[in-house]
């Protein structure tokens, strides 16, 4: 058992309790004023550079670690859509006999080679079109769904039938659904 010294001054009675108490009361304020003082000096040119290049270097680390948060979050996102890509797409099987599909993807036209039957499905709205890095694949529409909510970029939305406005000379004439452009 270890005994202070203040411990012992008072065993030996030459100290009283109120004195100790006195005493370390001073000894904390005498702390609180130094620590003040320390806080209140003026900084010197070199730490004043120092703080400066620590925040810097922090808010360097912060920007770098939501840059690699967002690069991986992506690669999340895409091999998400690729999983469900994969798991969803409609079968195609190449074929002497396959029409072309023409779309529009980013002001370009894409053509897709599909059967008959899977461009009425196309057309009918019943498969939508899926850039998968590069590959157009066909999907469910719900499917498709869920990959928009990932990334709307990837789902290619087809011209939807709109009414002709009132002006539009060509109002009377309907255009085909298995017009091939």
């Amino acid at each position: 058992m270890r005994n202070s010294l203040q411990d012992q001054l008072l065993k030996a009675g030459l100290v009283s309790k109120d004195k100790l108490n006195q005493a370390k009361k001073q000894g904390s304020k005498k702390k609180r004023q130094q620590r003040a003082k320390k806080a209140s000096s003026p900084m010197t040119p070199e730490e004043k550079a120092r703080q400066q290049a620590q925040a810097e270097k922090a808010a360097h680390d912060r920007e770098l670690n939501q840059q690699r948060d967002e690069v991986r979050r992506q690669r999340e996102v895409n091999a998400q859509v690729r999983q469900l890509v994969r798991a969803h797409r409609h079968a195609r099987t190449p074929s002497d006999d396959d029409v072309p599909f023409n779309f529009q993807n980013k002001d370009k036209i894409k053509r897709l080679y599909v059967s008959h039957d899977t461009h009425k499905l196309i057309s009918a709205g019943k498969l939508v079109i899926v850039n998968d890095n590069g590959v157009f694949e066909l999907v469910p529409p719900a499917i498709a769904e869920k990959i928009r909510a990932r990334n709307p970029s990837l789902v290619i939305d087809l011209p939807s039938d709109e009414e002709p406005s009132a002006d539009d000379p060509y109002a009377d004439y309907q255009v085909p659904d298995d017009l091939i452009w």
